[in-house]
């Protein structure tokens, strides 16, 4: 690691020995970004680079990358409602209780009911600050971030569009449980963007060398937990230090989020999920090389000439088609390369490895067995293993990114209720997959229950049907007394049945005797 040349104290002699820490990491991610999205991660050259950045010869990477982030960012931040839910925890309601006693009960549900129609008034004003400051894009640009390189961060300004960093333009320290203590980023400005102060600061520090309105300046801003429990901001530009007003915020208000996919301890950085399969992608781009250099062999035709014959080789080649000319049959022959055993071969092995990323990334479509029927039951069971299969990440995530951003969001928004104790709950990601599961149980346990139809009609008299309920109800892990009758509602069933059976039979012996006293009537009408 070479020695920082910033000054001794300045925020850039700061960065300059934290960036040395994480070469290695900045040297895979662009590795990573190469086999899927190379403009997420791409080379440092020097100069502006405007040219496609279509860097690997398959296009495997990019799709698994962007359908991955994708359904990540959609299950953690579902667009048809909020990830998140306000409502008073049971101790706030026991209060509301202890202090409303001797209080009508209409007025305490009135004021309950009141409270709730607030916090579901709150939910929806974080949702659409969010869709104000253009959340989505940048969340979906930091979970490709995140399956690529394994690192982002997400930057929510009060008020304003929220920005998304690259491990490179940030550096984070953490301690060993991985908890965050110091945050750097680093950003270019034009000169002119300054205020008048600022400006002729950077003139007199700088001597050797005016600053032109375009000139980019490049400002350093460190985040560090100090010893009140806040973290508190400090810039600079230029070696000339900015005024921050003393900025400081709570732990759980940081609008700095630096999220990881994997991250390992003691180590200040994630790993992402390329960096889990390196292999795979490695192996396909080495093999799709391959055959791309086979195909090129392949389709580069050339023929064989018997020197013997009577061909003229340059008249042959500069004659119309359907001309004559003097020779045999097998003067000219193709030459033939028996390459397609080879070629077959490495498309094979490609199908391979792209089957291994297909799973890993939830690919569906491209992990679904080929054949004329596949079921829907099948292909659905299917996905669900897949969604499992990275379910830990939706727990992560719900820790180190939902969490905060809801609770950022309603700093942001001015709610006060966190204060008294209520505190966001989040309701997507893996606790939507865990309620899925829970109703795929209770789909199967209906399935099972058909069973006794297919039972012989002298042993399925000697089943007790709740008995056997309960037991495949034990199995599936569905706790079925949610929905089945206790024995006082099984009664009072029974109660209403028989007071319901005994109102007709009244109601028809009633209409029978009116029956009978109008047919009396009619007869003693014609007798009279």
């Amino acid at each position: 690691m070479t020695e920082p040349s910033a000054p001794k104290g300045s925020l850039q002699h700061r960065w300059d020995r934290l960036e040395g820490k994480k070469r290695g990491f900045n040297t895979r991610s662009e590795q990573y970004a190469k086999w899927t999205l190379p403009y997420l991660f791409p080379e440092v050259t020097g100069t502006a680079d405007t040219t496609e950045r279509q860097l690997s010869n398959d296009s495997i990477g990019a799709r698994a990358v962007n359908h991955l982030s994708n359904k990540v960012v959609t299950t953690l931040f579902r667009p048809q409602g909020p990830f998140f839910r306000l409502a008073l925890s049971a101790t706030q309601m026991k209060k509301i209780e202890a202090l409303s006693q001797g209080s009508d009960p209409a007025e305490v549900a009135t004021l309950t009911t009141k409270i709730e129609k607030e916090l579901n008034s709150t939910e929806r004003e974080a949702m659409e600050y969010l869709d104000m400051v253009a959340y989505r894009p940048q969340a979906t640009y930091a979970a490709q971030l995140l399956v690529a390189t394994g690192n982002a961060l997400v930057y929510h300004p009060k008020g304003k569009p929220v920005q998304v960093f690259a491990m490179r333009d940030y550096c984070v320290v953490r301690d060993l449980s991985g908890v965050v203590i110091e945050i750097m980023t680093r950003e270019s400005k034009s000169f002119e963007t300054f205020h008048p102060d600022v400006q002729a600061k950077l003139r007199s520090e700088k001597k050797d060398n005016e600053y032109e309105d375009t000139t980019d300046v490049v400002v350093f801003t460190r985040i560090f937990l100090e010893e009140d429990g806040k973290f508190h901001a400090y810039q600079e530009a230029g070696f000339v230090q900015l005024d921050t007003d003393g900025a400081s915020w709570p732990k759980d208000v940081l609008p700095w989020i630096p999220l990881t996919w994997t991250l390992v301890r003691g180590e200040d950085y994630g790993r992402g999920l390329v960096e889990d399969y390196a292999g795979a992608f490695h192996a396909v781009e080495v093999l799709t090389q391959s055959l791309i250099n086979l195909a090129g062999i392949m389709g580069d035709i050339k023929f064989l000439v018997n020197p013997a014959s009577l061909v003229d080789v340059t008249a042959l080649n500069n004659s119309p088609p359907g001309s004559y000319h003097s020779g045999k049959e097998g003067d000219v022959v193709a030459v033939k390369l028996d390459k397609n055993s080879d070629a077959n071969f490495i498309v094979t092995m490609i199908e391979r490895f792209e089957k291994q990323i297909a799973q890993a990334f939830l690919l569906n479509s491209s992990v679904t067995r080929d054949a004329e029927r596949v079921t829907a039951e099948e292909i659905r069971i299917q996905a669900n293993e897949l969604e499992m299969s990275v379910g830990g990440i939706y727990s992560r995530m719900a820790m180190q990114w939902q969490g905060p951003t809801a609770n950022i969001t309603l700093d942001h928004i001015g709610f006060e209720g966190v204060q008294q104790g209520i505190k966001p709950q989040i309701i997507t990601g893996m606790d939507s997959l865990s309620r899925q599961g829970e109703l795929d149980n209770v789909r199967m346990w209906i399935g099972d229950l058909a069973m006794l139809e297919a039972v012989p009609e002298d042993i399925r008299g000697v089943i007790d049907p709740l008995k056997f309920a309960a037991y495949l109800g034990t199995n599936r892990q569905v706790d079925y007394n949610k929905f089945l009758f206790t024995q006082a509602e099984i009664q009072a069933r029974q109660q209403a049945q028989q007071q319901q059976l005994a109102q007709q039979e009244q109601m028809k012996a009633a209409g029978t005797v009116a029956a009978e006293a109008g047919k009396a009537a009619v007869q003693g009408s014609q007798n009279a």
